[in-house]
């Protein structure tokens, strides 16, 4: 009998509750597994995400319907059959509640015994007629805030010392939100203007970025994206904007040698060597080499010849790379707080204590690459956490110790439909935060290697 689509969403999330893989990845892959109508995508994908992103408010729900003993007793399965059914009914304006109860009974009984099955049509059917769910009082807002807008305690309590509490409800909220999809036109292949044209072709709903030159705002989308005839051509790559800014902060010209020290599925990887105009040597390392692999096939896509991939930890470059660079890339391993809307389950992985392990990891990183870096080249540092332990504090603790390298603002490299959003500090660093410009938070320094720490070793 074929799978229902809820029954398929319930398969990804215990997938990856269980393993450490990317909802998103799993989603894919099933997706492309699936031979699944557009509105069937479409809900697969909101059961998921939403499921996830909702998944402490979901807790706190069942809590008030079954003892937490009792909670925690529960199949893996039938537990998360009710964050299921509990989303539909909770943040699902268009399910019908009778469709959302019968189907996750039904899946049930396929899953647990009739006991189990049972279980779910009580809970499901209690839930609706308590919809207004009490949460707890704002004078306790780190409870609060943590039930309401689904975020771990630990997460909201350092936000909140931070930011206090209404801006940190904006954050959270941020965080739930569906992210806005973007893609970065190739000028090596297309122009931004041709390739909104071809995007209209195929009844794509699209405009125009102000933010940035190459960036073009999907609005609807009626296929999967690797389907389009622009992207199988190249004239494309989806990416941020807040991640399309770091190519321009490192502003490569053609025919230098630039290190990309942690360049994943090569993002910017890309974007380099389309400003360089596909010339030059691009050295693109990553420790995982499935992924450069991926990036691999992307500059094949993308017509880009000048990107050679060694996989390789940054913190041990010099065994794989002697020659020094004009400029030098380090878009770190962090916590990844600043694109929780896009990695959903983020933040039921990450612990208070990663983000001091991820400053250590981070620091040794920008150690190691600095020597590759020529005299009077350019170092650039960027995450996508929030977090100042993994930005600020970093930077300020290489530049004390590596004093050839001195920080230049980042506000003459943004575009000019960027330059008075309030996203660069006064020390010239790039911060963005998800709540206040609706993109994706980053962090981002630039810096230029001169010679001062060199003739103070000599003198000494």
């Amino acid at each position: 009998m074929e799978k229902t689509v809820r029954q398929i969403a319930l398969e990804i999330l215990l997938k990856s509750d269980i393993g450490n893989e990317r909802a998103h990845d799993i989603l894919n892959k099933t997706i492309r597994n699936h031979d699944l109508a557009e509105n069937d995508r479409s809900f697969l994908t909101d059961l998921v995400y939403g499921t996830i992103r909702w998944r402490g408010s979901l807790d706190y729900i069942i809590a008030q319907f079954i003892p937490p003993k009792k909670a925690r007793k529960l199949e893996s399965e039938i537990l998360m059959i009710l964050h299921l059914g509990l989303y539909q009914l909770f943040f699902m304006d268009k399910v019908p509640d009778y469709a959302a109860v019968n189907e996750s009974v039904e899946i049930a009984k396929k899953y647990g015994n009739v006991g189990a099955s049972g279980l779910v049509n009580a809970v499901l059917r209690r839930a609706i007629r308590e919809k207004n769910i009490k949460y707890p009082d704002l004078k306790n807002p780190i409870k609060h805030i943590s039930a309401k807008y689904s975020h771990p305690e630990w997460m909201v309590k350092r936000w909140l010392e931070r930011f206090g509490v209404e801006e940190t409800i904006n954050l959270c909220l941020a965080n739930n939100a569906r992210p806005s999809l973007f893609i970065r036109a190739n000028n090596l292949k297309a122009t931004r203007t041709q390739l909104l044209e071809s995007l209209e072709k195929d009844g794509i709903s699209a405009s125009i970025s102000n933010n940035i030159p190459e960036s073009i705002e999907i609005t609807e989308l009626n296929k999967p994206i690797d389907h389009l005839q622009s992207y199988k051509q190249g004239w494309f790559q989806v990416q941020d904007e807040s991640s399309m800014l770091i190519a321009l902060m490192l502003d490569p010209k053609p025919e230098e040698t630039i290190i990309d020290a942690c360049s994943a599925l090569g993002g910017k990887s890309t974007h380099i060597a389309e400003i360089m105009q596909n010339k030059g040597k691009i050295l693109s390392v990553d420790i995982d080499a499935q992924r450069l692999d991926l990036l691999k096939e992307n500059c094949v896509r993308l017509g880009i010849s000048i990107v050679e991939t060694i996989t390789a930890d940054a913190r041990n470059i010099g065994e794989y790379i002697s020659e020094k660079a004009d400029r030098i890339l380090v878009d770190a391993p962090c916590s990844g707080l600043g694109v929780l809307r896009r990695r959903v389950e983020a933040k039921w992985r990450r612990t208070q204590e990663q983000i001091l392990e991820f400053s250590e990891l981070q620091y040794e990183i920008l150690e190691s690459v600095s020597n590759h870096v020529k005299p009077n080249g350019i170092l650039v540092y960027c995450t996508c956490t929030i977090e100042p332990e993994e930005n600020q504090q970093v930077v300020e603790r290489f530049l004390k110790s590596y004093t050839e390298f001195q920080l230049e603002s980042v506000l003459p490299f943004l575009p000019i439909g960027l330059k008075d959003k309030g996203i660069v500090s006064d020390e010239g660093f790039l911060q963005i935060y998800q709540h206040r410009q609706n993109m994706d938070g980053f962090f981002s320094v630039r810096m230029r290697k001169t010679s001062q720490h060199i003739y103070t070793q000599l003198r000494s």
